[in-house]
């Protein structure tokens, strides 16, 4: 009996894909750079450092963008009664080979449900961007037994990766810039 329980725990145990959970971090580092091309000049070419003339302008100046999901503009709003869902990006930190962005819904969410939040980390030499907290939680382990203290899922890293994906794409389909301070910074 022990022998069959032993093989059912062992056929459910979650297996993390790496392959696929770092395709996903990629894919979220090129629409995170389709939507806010000011981080493109993070990149610098991979030589590690800013692409600024301190003279014209100053990346620490740019620090958030926000965009709107789901406007159709007034008519849209009159026939589903909601307003657009108004997302931030905000770049916490900004170093020579890393960024770090908070990402959060400012307005239009439902009332019954928390405003997202995540931290996401872009790896500017690596082209990856990794999501490092969701909600205030950080150290969020790749694959967690259930149950556990912080009631995660057994792939909740996963699963994270994937709810951003679609936060990021949701921005990209809907066009729809709020408010930028996006501008072209030469040398």
């Amino acid at each position: 009996m022990s022998e069959i329980i032993d093989k059912v725990s062992e056929r459910s145990r979650y297996r993390v894909n790496l392959a696929d959970y770092m395709a996903t971090c990629d894919a979220n580092y090129i629409r995170l750079l389709t939507l806010i091309p000011a981080l493109e000049s993070e990149r610098a070419g991979g030589s590690g450092k800013l692409a600024v003339n301190q003279q014209n302008c100053d990346l620490d100046d740019i620090k958030e963008w926000e965009f709107l999901i789901g406007s159709g503009g007034r008519k849209n709003q009159e026939n589903t009664g909601r307003p657009p869902i108004r997302v931030k990006v905000s770049r916490l930190e900004a170093f020579a080979y890393t960024s770090t962005l908070e990402i959060q819904v400012q307005s239009g969410f439902p009332a019954w449900s928390p405003a997202p939040v995540i931290v996401v980390r872009m790896y500017h030499d690596a082209n990856t961007a990794e999501p490092i907290s969701f909600q205030g939680h950080r150290q969020i382990p790749a694959r967690c037994a259930v149950p556990n203290v912080g009631m995660y899922h057994q792939d909740e890293k996963r699963q994270i990766n994937e709810f951003l994906a679609e936060w990021l794409r949701l921005c990209l389909s809907s066009g729809i810039s709020a408010r930028t301070a996006d501008f072209l910074c030469t040398e």
